[in-house]
């Protein structure tokens, strides 16, 4: 197995509510630079490539009012995966450059290298309360993910970080959702100054 995909896992295993995890490790034996704080009955997820991370995905961090919140770095399935992508470097630099936050990083997706859909692993989580944070392009995108019945009937709440639309837009979309799951709180959270930033933009310099 290459190094940096069995570095990767073997932080993984430690974050045992976590779909995939063998069980023989615990959340103690996880640096501080990957966990800033137990996370026991209640995790907020921060999904995406972050290729790069910039300004707009810590405003988001930023502006979410709850403790635990765990950034999930992905890889693009639309992409095929090399063995000799530096993918756990690459996640010890944003671990690094959130060293002095309060935001958990789990490295476990970065393996995969079909593509991951949230509907297949976070009703799986082992955490009772589980909440996502997002932007609102993929909120009002988001009953046109994979399962999105599943993925929805899991969540307890939905934090939506302003970007290309309107709280308008937001709410004319919130009724679609709530027919799936009437219990799920949804939060909007306010504007940041980096709301037109992009890492698609951002590569392309």
């Amino acid at each position: 197995m290459n190094d940096q995909i069995q570095k990767c896992l073997e932080v993984a295993n430690c974050f045992e509510f976590m779909p995939g995890s063998d069980g023989k490790h615990s959340q103690v034996e996880l640096s501080k630079l990957f966990l800033k704080h137990p996370i026991k009955d209640s995790v907020t997820f921060f999904g995406g490539s972050f290729k790069p991370f910039h300004q707009g995905h810590r405003a988001c961090l930023d502006l979410c009012p709850e403790k635990n919140i765990l950034i999930i770095p992905d890889r693009n399935p639309f992409k095929e995966i090399n063995d000799d992508e530096k993918i756990w470097n690459e996640f010890i630099q944003l671990a690094q450059s959130l060293k002095e936050t309060n935001y958990s990083l789990y490295p476990g997706f970065l393996v995969h290298k079909v593509a991951n859909p949230t509907s297949s692993w976070l009703p799986l989580v082992k955490i009772s309360q589980k909440n996502f944070l997002m932007g609102d392009d993929s909120y009002l995108n988001l009953l046109a993910w994979k399962n999105p019945e599943v993925l929805l009937k899991s969540l307890t709440k939905l934090y939506v970080v302003p970007r290309e639309f309107t709280k308008n837009d937001y709410l004319k979309y919130e009724p679609e959702l709530l027919k799936i799951n009437p219990k799920l709180e949804i939060h909007y959270l306010d504007k940041h100054p980096y709301m037109n930033i992009s890492s698609s933009k951002l590569r392309m310099k």
